[in-house]
C-alpha cells in the first residue's frame, strides 16, 4: 500500500471521534462551532494572514483540548415552527 505524504497537518479523524464520545455527528457540531469561534476572534487580523480555523479546531479535538463537554456549552437556537412564523393552514 503506498504511503502518501501530506504537506498539511495530519488529522486522525478516528481519534477525534473517540475524543468527543464516539459520535461523528458531535465531532462535526463541535468542530464547526469551534471554527466559528476562532474565526470571530481572528476577524481583526491582517488580511494577508491566512487562518485555517477548521484545521485548528480539529487539532484541538485531536489533542484532547476540546472534548464532548464542549457541546454542552454550545447555545443552539430555539426551533421555529410554522405557527411562530404566522403561517395560516386552512
Amino acid at each position: 500500500m503506498p504511503q502518501y505524504v501530506s504537506r498539511g497537518t495530519f488529522i486522525d479523524t478516528q481519534k477525534c471521534v473517540e475524543n468527543v464520545g464516539g459520535n461523528r455527528f458531535n465531532l462535526v457540531i463541535i468542530a464547526a462551532n469551534r471554527a466559528r469561534e476562532l474565526a470571530r476572534n481572528n476577524k481583526h487580523s491582517l488580511k494577508h494572514e491566512h487562518v485555517h480555523t477548521t484545521v485548528t479546531a480539529l487539532l484541538e479535538v485531536q489533542e484532547g483540548k476540546i472534548g464532548e463537554e464542549y457541546i454542552k456549552r454550545i447555545k443552539f437556537p430555539e426551533p421555529r415552527n410554522m405557527v411562530d412564523r404566522g403561517a395560516n393552514f386552512r
